[in-house]
């Protein structure tokens, strides 16, 4: 009961550098034992990882915004380890070279498929932070936005702040909520009778 009562807040960051993107997210877990955990993310792939040790589970509502400062703290602290030239020269040069019509990104991936007219990226949060919707789009789905936060509560969160991977239906052959365990796209599509065939590749993406 007490670790249900008390989860502090995590927090998501991104820096882009010329063409590198880097995804920095931290927070809390009480399994198996209570710390807070600072991923830093390039193409879906963990590149840096910083962990500290918390002792006992937060029991109180003081506790629990001790943490969050703790847990703020760590999250500023990476992002300027990070956003520095020296990290970034190290970080370009452990990236493969690879052809530039070869998709870097989940995003990427996601618009290469057939079908699909538009991707938006969904933070830990709930907040688009790509491309904003557009006015029509927001209107037509209106209840999706006012409800982004009961969405992502499909996906079951997991020790240590990740949820579940999936694809969700949100409207079968155009609407798909998708989790790859620390992130979320809303993907718009068109597929018609062609739905099973597009789900089976956007399930393909999320595991790869």
């Amino acid at each position: 009961m007490i670790m249900a009562n008390y989860i502090p807040t995590g927090r998501t960051s991104r820096i882009l550098r010329g063409s590198a993107e880097l995804q920095i997210q931290t927070e809390y877990a009480c399994r198996p034992e209570p710390k807070i955990t600072t991923t830093v993310f390039s193409r879906g792939r963990v590149i840096h990882k910083i962990e500290q040790e918390l002792g006992l589970p937060i029991a109180s509502q003081e506790e629990m915004f001790k943490v969050e400062g703790l847990l703020r703290k760590q999250h500023v602290e990476v992002i300027q380890i990070v956003d520095n030239d020296n990290f970034m020269t190290y970080l370009q040069r452990q990236e493969p070279s690879a052809s530039p019509n070869i998709p870097k990104t989940i995003t990427d991936k996601l618009n290469s498929i057939d079908f699909v007219e538009k991707v938006f990226r969904i933070d830990s949060n709930g907040t688009i932070d790509f491309d904003s919707p557009s006015s029509d789009f927001k209107k037509k789905f209106s209840a999706i936005f006012k409800n982004l936060h009961e969405l992502i509560d499909i996906f079951q969160q997991l020790p240590g702040g990740k949820r579940e991977e999936g694809v969700y239906a949100i409207e079968q052959g155009r609407l798909y909520l998708l989790s790859t365990g620390y992130e979320f796209f809303l993907v718009l599509t068109n597929s018609n009778d062609e739905s099973a065939k597009l789900e089976k590749k956007l399930q393909m993406i999320i595991k790869s």
